[in-house]
């Protein structure tokens, strides 16, 4: 019951903030920095063994330049743009395809569910691998 059930949460949770949260934490942060020619290139950098001090210190040093920078150059803002409207269009067109096969696979007969299942699954491989 109780460790089985807190598995099957805890591990797809865990997952989330591996690979989406602490990566998204990052961009974040970088992006509020000012940049530096330096490796890193962006400052601040926190340093956990500064503790409180070190905390307010990159905080008090997080900056929203960059943003503005983004809409103040129509370059910039032209790709920004772009970019929002390639995945917008993109999560249409896969919204459009994958519903009605999901549909389709789930009104299906039950036996033949894995089968179609790995159709599609073997489509979208060959799809990207090319």
């Amino acid at each position: 019951g109780g460790w089985g059930r807190r598995l099957v949460i805890g591990v797809p949770f865990l997952w989330l903030v591996l690979f989406f949260l602490a990566p998204f934490l990052i961009v974040l942060k970088i992006s509020l920095s000012q940049t530096a020619i330096a490796q890193p290139p962006y400052t601040p950098v926190f340093d956990f063994a500064e503790g409180l001090e070190g905390l307010r210190r990159f905080l008090s040093g997080l900056s929203l330049d960059n943003y503005r920078f983004i809409g103040a150059d129509w370059l910039y803002l032209a790709s920004y743009l772009k970019s929002l409207e390639v995945a917008a269009v993109s999560t249409l067109i896969l919204l459009a395809l994958g519903i009605p096969l999901a549909y389709g696979i789930a009104r299906s007969p039950r036996r033949l569910q894995p089968i179609l299942f790995m159709l599609v699954a073997t489509a979208i491989v060959n799809l990207t691998v090319r």
